[in-house]
This record gives structure tokens, sequence and C-alpha cells, in this order.
């Protein structure tokens, strides 16, 4: 674990961030050329891809302030303020946020462009599993989103001054940041297979994308530590977070729409 890469007196380069920036990099790099050999002009993607970022990091925020809110009770101000301790960088973001807020500035972004939001869904959509991947590598370098106790042979333990190893001092503990990275780069590798394999309607790779995030995020929520104000139920010895239950709605909204989808294609032809 190595949480910050660089530092120079009050600024400093953290590998959360880093490893952020690098997926959302490398997901543009990949959607650029997949819209490149579909006829898009890889201008489009890098503009789609500029406002989904700046959405996402939005609506990450959001969704932790208000999940976590008493953390900010008589210093409001730190929910935009960049300098803490110290240091320049906001820490606290919510996956599910980004996703939702995303989607949405996606649409709309597609809407005054003028262009089918599902043709170019289809495009970028499944790079998100790639971007997680690399993202999720930055969460493991820095200590967050760790799993619960376990005597696993790959169970690892934190050192202190991390968030996990704060929460669990010289505890092993699932690498769920691992769990759910690794899930997600084989998810992108099935799904980019499958694509190949018969013509599929359009929005089958975008919303397939989200049957495999919010499948994922439920499976690796069972192992990961919550603040039990932020579980929505416990199952199995297990537990299941309010963010991994609206990701899976997410993602059986998303089946939803690829049955409807089939069945209509089926018709047109």
């Amino acid at each position: 674990m190595h949480r910050v890469l660089i530092k120079i007196g009050s600024f400093a380069i953290y590998s959360w961030g880093f490893m952020v920036a690098l997926g959302f990099a490398v997901a543009i790099w990949v959607s650029s050329r997949r819209a490149k050999k579909r006829g898009f002009k890889p201008d489009i993607v890098l503009d789609f891809g500029v406002v989904v970022i700046l959405a996402s990091l939005i609506g990450g925020r959001l969704w932790y302030v208000v999940t976590h809110i008493n953390e900010f009770r008589g210093h409001w101000f730190d929910i935009i303020n960049p300098y803490h301790h110290g240091v320049f960088g906001i820490a606290g973001m919510a996956m599910v946020g980004g996703v939702i807020l995303g989607i949405i500035a996606a649409f709309l972004f597609c809407k005054v462009k003028r262009i089918n939001f599902l043709t170019l869904g289809d495009i970028v959509a499944p790079t998100f599993l790639l971007g997680m991947f690399i993202g999720r590598w930055g969460c493991f370098l820095n200590g967050c989103c760790f799993g619960r106790p376990c005597n696993l042979p790959w169970c690892v333990v934190f050192p202190s001054g991390s968030p996990a190893g704060d929460q669990f001092p010289g505890i092993s503990i699932h690498p769920t940041e691992l769990y759910e990275g690794f899930l997600d780069l084989a998810a992108f590798l099935i799904l980019i297979t499958l694509e190949k394999k018969g013509k599929k309607f359009r929005g089958w790779s975008f919303w397939m994308t989200f049957v495999f995030y919010g499948i994922i995020r439920a499976i690796v929520d069972y192992f990961r530590y919550y603040d039990p104000s932020e579980i929505f139920m416990r199952y199995l010895g297990g537990n299941l977070s309010v963010h991994g239950f609206v990701a899976l709605c997410i993602a059986l909204f998303s089946a939803f729409m690829i049955v409807f989808g089939a069945r209509a294609n089926k018709k047109a032809h």
C-alpha cells in the first residue's frame, strides 16, 4: 500500500487520484479506437469523456456527502474544500453516485449533440469496466473500500495510517478492491468477446455493461466492510450496502431493457 505517490511541500499526488485519472484516460483512449472503427470521430468521444468525467466526480462526491452527512455538520465548506490537514485533495467519493450522474450527463450530451445515446453508449460503456479495473488499484494503494476480516491465504493486512489499517489494525481482511477490479476486467473481456459473436441490437453493450457492474458490486459488497448506517441488509454472514442495493437495481433494470430490446429486435426482423 502506498497512499502518496509524490509529495512536494503541501502538494501531493495521491495513488487513488492518479489511478482513477489513469483509468479514465485508458477508457477514453480505448473508446476512441472503438469509435473510429464504427465511423465516429474520436473528438466526439473526447468531448463526451470530459463531460462524463466531470459529472462522475461531482456525482460521486454528492453521493458520499449525502450518505456521510454527519461528517460535515458544522464545517460544510469541507464538502468542496480541496485543502485539508496541510495537503490538497478531496477525500470521500462514492462510485454509485458517479455512475448515476455520469449516465445522466451522457444522455444530455447526446441530446445536445444530436447523437443516438445507445449507439454511443455501446461504444463507450464497456470501457467503464476497464477504467474501474485500473481505478480499484488506486483504492487498494489508498487502503479504502476495504473488506471485512478473514483468514484466507490471499487476505492482507494494511498498515496503520490507512483507512483499512486504522479500522482493522494488524488484522487480515478481504482485499475487496482487487476482487472488484479483477471481476471488472473479466467482465470487460467477456463483453468485448460476446460483441463479436453475432449481430447485437442497439444498446446491447450499454445495458450489458451495467448488468455486469451491478452484479459485481453486489457480490463484492458481501465481503466488504461498511459502517452499520450504510448497510441495507445482512445475509448469510455478509452484507449488502445501500450503494450495492442501488447498483443491483441498476443491473435489474438493465437486464429488463436487454430482454425488451431483444424482443423488439426479433419483431423488427
